[in-house]
């Protein structure tokens, strides 16, 4: 949860890091609960080896490619790379960086940060019909 940028999300309520620990040792209790550890390690396997680039070609829909510039999951040093492979393909994207310390976890509470993207980027779908 700490890659995910919990912890940054947290000290902006919890200046104390021991409670900012206690928070995140709380937050992951359900997952420890409902997940086997083991199957964790599998899927993140999984999501690391999966490359859904040869099926850009696929998508019909356009696309707003939102990553948080410190987002440790998907780094915005991956876009160029992906942009170009959706643009190869025939995607109509557009990208979005969203200017905030609490990386991975960042799209909820920093909505106010790229929602005026998403507005223009669904005024555009609905303008074209």
């Amino acid at each position: 949860l700490k890659t995910y940028g919990l912890a940054e999300q947290l000290r902006q309520r919890r200046p104390i890091p021991a409670d900012i620990d206690a928070a995140i040792i709380e937050t992951a209790r359900p997952w420890v609960e409902a997940f086997d550890g083991n199957s964790m390690v599998v899927l993140r396997r999984a999501l690391e080896g999966f490359d859904v680039t040869p099926e850009f070609a696929k998508v019909k829909a356009r696309v707003l490619y939102v990553i948080c510039r410190t987002d440790k999951l998907f780094p915005p040093a991956i876009v160029p790379d992906v942009m170009h492979r959706m643009k190869a393909a025939g995607i109509d994207a557009q990208y979005f960086e969203i200017d905030s310390d609490l990386g991975h976890l960042a799209s909820g509470p920093e909505a106010d940060k790229w929602g005026p993207s998403l507005a223009r980027f669904m005024a555009e779908l609905t303008s074209k019909g």
